[in-house]
């Protein structure tokens, strides 16, 4: 389906316009909105590895963003500004180590330059991240599973979230997890104050908007 998208003509034609807009050096993403029903019943994903899983406290928050992926002074301001910003994080645990994170968001807010524009009852699944020596043991799955049922006993329906199209093995997880495609957009990714327009492909680019 979504080699249908690239080659038609309206995707051609929004590529250019975003392009024409963007200053140089600005990046694009192509990305896909998966949605996903808190209703209905949740199955937790089982995985070999014994690791506890569940949502993180402030100092695991810290060392997590210490910790893991590639060096960054300003990850541990960010991860605690998201703490006071309508975000919950779920952590998989090692013994004492932080393996793997996952952000979900239950009010709205900004993040990396989009408005996550969330409607009641909503909430927002982003920025999950697993060590490098933990990557193939289907964690990915196993720890959004372990996130849902934490915003469904609290009433809410729905989760969403966003895959880049190039990104094969979360597509992989997603399909998995049974997770449905809502929305294929194009945004383009840069410093500018008000941020970049979305391009709606097909779908719909909800909860994802321009700040």
């Amino acid at each position: 389906m979504f080699q249908k998208i690239w080659a038609s003509k309206v995707y051609r034609r929004a590529r250019r316009i975003v392009a024409t807009i963007a200053r140089p050096f600005v990046l694009f993403e192509q990305a896909i909105i998966y949605r996903k029903d808190l209703t209905a019943p949740l199955d937790a994903f089982k995985i070999d590895d014994d690791l506890d899983m569940g949502q993180a406290t402030a100092e695991e928050v810290q060392r997590a963003a210490e910790a893991l992926g590639r060096p960054n002074p300003q990850r541990a301001e960010l991860f605690r500004r998201r703490l006071r910003d309508g975000c919950v994080c779920f952590v998989a645990r090692s013994g004492s180590a932080i393996v793997a994170y996952v952000w979900m968001r239950y009010l709205p807010g900004l993040d990396d330059g989009l408005l996550i524009a969330l409607a009641s009852g909503e909430v927002f699944s982003f920025d999950l991240f697993v060590d490098e020596n933990w990557r193939g043991r289907r964690i990915f799955a196993a720890l959004g599973s372990r996130s849902r049922p934490f915003f469904k006993e609290r009433g809410y329906t729905t989760v969403y979230s966003r895959v880049s199209v190039f990104n094969r093995s979360s597509r992989k997880a997603m399909r998995r997890g049974g997770w449905k495609v809502s929305g294929l957009v194009l945004r383009a990714r840069g410093e500018r104050r008000s941020g970049w327009p979305i391009v709606t492909l097909s779908g719909s680019a909800h909860p994802l908007m321009r700040r």
